[in-house]
């Protein structure tokens, strides 16, 4: 499908949303927007002006740095509590956790990248490579990003896997050819098992939670010091965290399934009712 110009507008201003959050409240300057979106730089600031006014951004005239607005805030409250699949899937890390020892994560995906969203930190005294929250990696990089990645739709890997492997060309490990085939062996598995060049004592598995149409909306990941990582122990952990992705799935379905009536369209709606159903309403 050929992309308009409206809907190419619409998502460079995603993805500029997107890279401006992983500054933190530290916030983002223009030059290094530019460059990971890979937009004209021109292009990108008069896209930053215009989230700015919107409310959508925040700059600070002295650092000259964006950072995420109170407009967002405001837009994701409306969302509510319930629908938070974070909170909604931290029942299933701590479970996880005091059944393996080991530390549990659980990530969405935000455009490239994978977001880590909630963990719980096992009691096992050796240590792996440890996530913070709100960290992000690029999608096809650690296996909670790869659970992520692996089970969408192919013209989607491979969109994502061609934009990430220019972003990481600087690894060897993460090449074209070498995500592709690791996205291959995940679909084989049924999950994600991923072990990082830069720490060798360290295994990671992941595992997708899906929508009711099949589509992956998070991963729940548990890493530990490969002495724990044989491929029995790393399949017991795969069939452990499914559970857990579909409690979670089910859950987090069934609450967006509800609906209020305080919301101002149904208030709207009884407005008109009363006026239509009273003497001389129209």
């Amino acid at each position: 499908m050929k992309t308009t110009e409206g809907a190419q507008s619409i998502r460079r201003a995603a993805a500029i949303l997107r890279i401006v959050a992983m500054g933190g409240d530290r916030g983002t300057p223009l030059t290094p927007v530019a460059q990971v979106s890979g937009l004209h730089k021109a292009t990108v600031h008069r896209i930053l002006r215009v989230l700015f006014e919107e409310g959508l951004l925040e700059f600070n005239e002295q650092t000259k740095h964006y950072r995420i607005g109170a407009e967002i805030y405001a837009l994701s409250r409306a969302m509510s509590d319930k629908f938070d699949i974070g909170a909604i899937a931290q029942p299933s890390l701590e479970k996880l956790c005091r059944e393996t020892s080991d530390t549990v994560y659980f990530a969405v995906r935000s455009g490239f990248d994978a977001l880590c969203l909630g963990m719980a930190e096992g009691s096992y005294p050796e240590k792996a490579l440890r996530l913070n929250l709100r960290d992000r990696w690029p999608l096809g990089v650690g296996a909670f990003s790869m659970a992520l990645l692996a089970f969408l739709p192919d013209n989607e890997v491979a969109e994502i896997v061609r934009h990430n492997a220019r972003r990481l060309a600087d690894h060897d490990q993460y090449t074209e050819k070498h995500l592709l085939e690791q996205v291959a062996e995940a679909r084989r598995l049924g999950y994600a098992v991923t072990q990082i060049l830069a720490y060798p004592a360290t295994c990671a598995v992941g595992v997708p939670v899906f929508d009711p149409h099949g589509r992956p909306i998070a991963s729940l990941c548990i890493t530990a010091i490969i002495s724990r990582m044989d491929e029995a122990r790393r399949r017991q952990l795969a069939r452990k965290m499914v559970d857990e992705a579909r409690t979670i799935a089910e859950t987090w379905s069934a609450l967006r399934g509800g609906g209020g009536t305080d919301s101002w369209q149904a208030v709207a709606y009884a407005v008109r009712t009363v006026k239509s159903s009273a003497p001389g309403g129209s």
